[in-house]
Protein backbone atom coordinates (compact mmCIF):
# COMPACT_ATOMS: atom_id res chain seq x y z
CA UNK A 1 0.00 0.00 0.00
CA UNK A 2 2.76 2.62 0.97
CA UNK A 3 4.39 1.56 -2.27
CA UNK A 4 1.04 2.07 -4.45
CA UNK A 5 0.25 5.32 -2.33
CA UNK A 6 4.21 6.54 -3.25
CA UNK A 7 3.92 5.99 -6.74
CA UNK A 8 0.70 8.15 -7.22
CA UNK A 9 2.28 11.06 -5.36
CA UNK A 10 5.24 11.04 -7.47
CA UNK A 11 2.98 10.57 -10.88
CA UNK A 12 1.11 13.85 -9.84
CA UNK A 13 4.58 15.57 -9.74
CA UNK A 14 4.91 14.80 -13.61
CA UNK A 15 1.43 15.52 -14.65
CA UNK A 16 1.49 17.91 -17.49
CA UNK A 17 -1.40 20.08 -18.68
CA UNK A 18 -1.79 23.51 -20.48
CA UNK A 19 -2.90 25.34 -17.68
CA UNK A 20 -0.66 27.87 -15.68
CA UNK A 21 1.49 26.86 -13.01
CA UNK A 22 3.53 28.12 -10.43
CA UNK A 23 6.50 26.72 -8.11
CA UNK A 24 5.78 26.90 -4.70
CA UNK A 25 8.33 27.21 -1.47
CA UNK A 26 7.05 27.06 2.23
CA UNK A 27 8.07 26.47 5.60
CA UNK A 28 6.55 25.71 8.93
CA UNK A 29 8.21 27.48 12.30
CA UNK A 30 8.08 25.24 15.77
CA UNK A 31 9.84 24.74 18.09
CA UNK A 32 13.20 23.40 18.00
CA UNK A 33 11.88 21.41 15.26
CA UNK A 34 10.91 23.24 11.81
CA UNK A 35 9.91 21.69 8.53
CA UNK A 36 10.18 22.86 4.81
CA UNK A 37 8.72 22.33 1.31
CA UNK A 38 8.74 22.85 -2.36
CA UNK A 39 6.49 21.94 -4.77
CA UNK A 40 4.70 23.01 -7.76
CA UNK A 41 1.02 23.98 -8.15
CA UNK A 42 -0.96 22.67 -11.24
CA UNK A 43 -4.85 24.13 -11.30
CA UNK A 44 -6.21 22.52 -7.86
CA UNK A 45 -3.07 20.50 -6.78
CA UNK A 46 0.36 21.06 -5.34
CA UNK A 47 2.64 18.30 -5.40
CA UNK A 48 5.54 18.52 -3.20
CA UNK A 49 8.74 17.31 -1.18
CA UNK A 50 9.52 18.18 2.47
CA UNK A 51 12.40 17.92 4.81
CA UNK A 52 13.22 18.08 8.68
CA UNK A 53 16.30 17.31 10.37
CA UNK A 54 17.07 17.07 14.20
CA UNK A 55 20.80 16.89 15.59
CA UNK A 56 21.46 15.76 19.15
CA UNK A 57 25.16 15.33 20.97
CA UNK A 58 25.14 14.09 24.92
CA UNK A 59 28.41 13.98 26.27
CA UNK A 60 29.50 12.97 30.01
CA UNK A 61 32.67 12.69 31.67
CA UNK A 62 32.79 10.77 35.37
CA UNK A 63 36.01 10.31 37.58
CA UNK A 64 36.83 8.54 40.96
CA UNK A 65 38.06 5.93 42.71
CA UNK A 66 37.01 2.02 42.29
CA UNK A 67 38.59 -1.58 43.07
CA UNK A 68 39.94 -2.83 40.53
CA UNK A 69 39.75 -6.78 40.86
CA UNK A 70 42.69 -7.26 38.58
CA UNK A 71 45.26 -5.10 40.51
CA UNK A 72 43.22 -6.37 43.90
CA UNK A 73 43.35 -2.66 44.88
CA UNK A 74 41.43 0.79 44.73
CA UNK A 75 42.34 3.09 41.75
CA UNK A 76 41.68 6.66 40.46
CA UNK A 77 39.28 5.81 36.97
CA UNK A 78 37.93 8.32 34.18
CA UNK A 79 35.08 7.70 32.25
CA UNK A 80 34.00 9.62 28.93
CA UNK A 81 30.76 8.74 26.94
CA UNK A 82 30.14 10.73 24.02
CA UNK A 83 26.64 9.60 21.96
CA UNK A 84 25.62 11.79 19.04
CA UNK A 85 22.93 11.31 16.70
CA UNK A 86 20.97 12.43 13.67
CA UNK A 87 16.90 12.16 12.36
CA UNK A 88 16.02 12.39 9.21
CA UNK A 89 13.19 13.10 7.56
CA UNK A 90 12.51 13.16 4.10
CA UNK A 91 8.47 13.38 3.14
CA UNK A 92 6.37 13.43 -0.22
CA UNK A 93 2.91 14.47 -0.25
CA UNK A 94 0.24 16.99 -2.85
CA UNK A 95 -2.24 19.51 -1.61
CA UNK A 96 -5.40 20.01 -3.08
CA UNK A 97 -7.62 23.12 -3.43
CA UNK A 98 -10.71 22.20 -2.90
CA UNK A 99 -12.42 25.18 -2.05
CA UNK A 100 -12.08 29.35 -2.56
CA UNK A 101 -14.24 32.11 -1.11
CA UNK A 102 -12.16 35.41 -1.78
CA UNK A 103 -8.73 35.30 -0.75
CA UNK A 104 -9.46 32.30 1.69
CA UNK A 105 -8.67 28.61 -0.35
CA UNK A 106 -9.24 25.44 2.04
CA UNK A 107 -7.54 22.28 1.19
CA UNK A 108 -6.56 18.90 2.02
CA UNK A 109 -3.38 17.54 2.18
CA UNK A 110 -1.72 13.74 2.23
CA UNK A 111 1.88 13.04 2.51
CA UNK A 112 3.85 9.85 3.48
CA UNK A 113 7.40 10.35 5.00
CA UNK A 114 10.66 7.89 5.77
CA UNK A 115 12.62 8.70 8.91
CA UNK A 116 16.30 7.48 8.97
CA UNK A 117 18.61 7.39 12.21
CA UNK A 118 22.29 7.44 12.58
CA UNK A 119 23.59 6.94 15.95
CA UNK A 120 27.63 7.16 17.13
CA UNK A 121 28.78 6.10 20.97
CA UNK A 122 31.95 6.56 22.25
CA UNK A 123 33.72 5.37 25.23
CA UNK A 124 36.93 5.78 26.51
CA UNK A 125 37.86 6.70 22.70
CA UNK A 126 36.78 3.45 21.79
CA UNK A 127 33.77 3.11 19.36
CA UNK A 128 30.97 1.08 20.17
CA UNK A 129 29.37 -0.88 17.49
CA UNK A 130 26.04 -2.46 19.51
CA UNK A 131 24.02 0.88 18.61
CA UNK A 132 24.73 0.90 15.30
CA UNK A 133 23.53 -2.65 14.69
CA UNK A 134 20.26 -2.03 16.67
CA UNK A 135 19.77 1.00 14.38
CA UNK A 136 20.18 -2.14 11.14
CA UNK A 137 17.19 -3.57 12.77
CA UNK A 138 14.57 -1.30 13.04
CA UNK A 139 11.51 -0.01 10.46
CA UNK A 140 9.92 3.04 10.32
CA UNK A 141 7.47 5.15 8.28
CA UNK A 142 4.97 7.08 8.74
CA UNK A 143 2.25 9.83 6.54
CA UNK A 144 -0.15 12.47 7.46
CA UNK A 145 -3.87 13.56 6.60
CA UNK A 146 -4.66 17.08 7.08
CA UNK A 147 -6.72 19.71 6.54
CA UNK A 148 -5.97 23.63 6.16
CA UNK A 149 -7.11 26.82 5.00
CA UNK A 150 -4.23 29.44 2.83
CA UNK A 151 -5.31 33.37 3.24
CA UNK A 152 -3.60 34.77 0.17
CA UNK A 153 -2.57 39.09 0.67
CA UNK A 154 -1.65 38.39 -2.98
CA UNK A 155 -0.71 35.98 -5.88
CA UNK A 156 2.92 34.66 -4.32
CA UNK A 157 2.47 34.79 -0.61
CA UNK A 158 -0.23 33.47 1.90
CA UNK A 159 -0.18 32.21 5.56
CA UNK A 160 -2.28 29.01 6.62
CA UNK A 161 -3.20 26.97 9.28
CA UNK A 162 -3.54 22.84 9.31
CA UNK A 163 -4.96 20.12 11.72
CA UNK A 164 -4.52 16.78 11.01
CA UNK A 165 -3.76 13.13 11.97
CA UNK A 166 -0.39 11.87 11.95
CA UNK A 167 0.46 8.55 12.00
CA UNK A 168 4.29 6.65 12.96
CA UNK A 169 4.80 3.13 12.80
CA UNK A 170 8.42 1.77 14.62
CA UNK A 171 9.23 -2.11 14.08
CA UNK A 172 12.46 -4.34 15.36
CA UNK A 173 12.95 -7.13 13.33
CA UNK A 174 16.04 -9.08 15.29
CA UNK A 175 17.36 -12.35 14.90
CA UNK A 176 20.35 -13.63 17.24
CA UNK A 177 22.31 -16.51 17.96
CA UNK A 178 22.90 -17.64 21.20
CA UNK A 179 24.12 -20.94 23.35
CA UNK A 180 21.54 -23.19 25.59
CA UNK A 181 22.30 -25.83 28.26
CA UNK A 182 20.26 -29.00 27.95
CA UNK A 183 21.05 -30.79 31.72
CA UNK A 184 19.64 -33.77 29.83
CA UNK A 185 22.55 -34.26 27.57
CA UNK A 186 24.85 -32.04 29.57
CA UNK A 187 25.46 -29.96 26.97
CA UNK A 188 24.88 -26.31 25.79
CA UNK A 189 23.11 -26.34 21.76
CA UNK A 190 23.51 -23.46 19.57
CA UNK A 191 20.07 -22.12 18.91
CA UNK A 192 18.59 -19.43 17.09
CA UNK A 193 16.03 -16.38 18.65
CA UNK A 194 13.94 -14.22 16.83
CA UNK A 195 12.22 -11.41 18.18
CA UNK A 196 9.88 -8.94 16.69
CA UNK A 197 8.47 -5.87 18.24
CA UNK A 198 5.85 -3.00 16.52
CA UNK A 199 5.02 0.24 18.08
CA UNK A 200 2.19 2.57 16.28
CA UNK A 201 1.26 6.10 17.29
CA UNK A 202 -1.55 8.43 16.11
CA UNK A 203 -1.80 11.28 17.00
CA UNK A 204 -3.11 14.81 15.67
CA UNK A 205 -1.11 17.83 15.20
CA UNK A 206 -1.61 21.52 14.22
CA UNK A 207 0.92 23.56 12.50
CA UNK A 208 1.38 27.28 11.12
CA UNK A 209 2.74 27.75 7.24
CA UNK A 210 4.36 30.81 5.55
CA UNK A 211 3.73 29.45 1.39
CA UNK A 212 5.60 31.83 -1.44
CA UNK A 213 4.40 31.23 -5.24
CA UNK A 214 6.67 32.07 -7.61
Amino acid sequence: MKTKLSLVLIALCFVTTNSFGQFSFGVSPGIGFCSGYFGYKINKFVPYAGFQYLNAQIKSLESGQRFDWDLSQVVSYSDELQLSGGLYIPNIGVKYFFLQKNKLQAYLALSVAKPMISAKMVLNDEVNEAIKDAIKDLSMWGGELGFGTEYFFDDNFSIGGEFGLRYFHLGNHNITEEEIYNPNTEEYLPVEIESDYKFNSSPTFTRITLNYYF
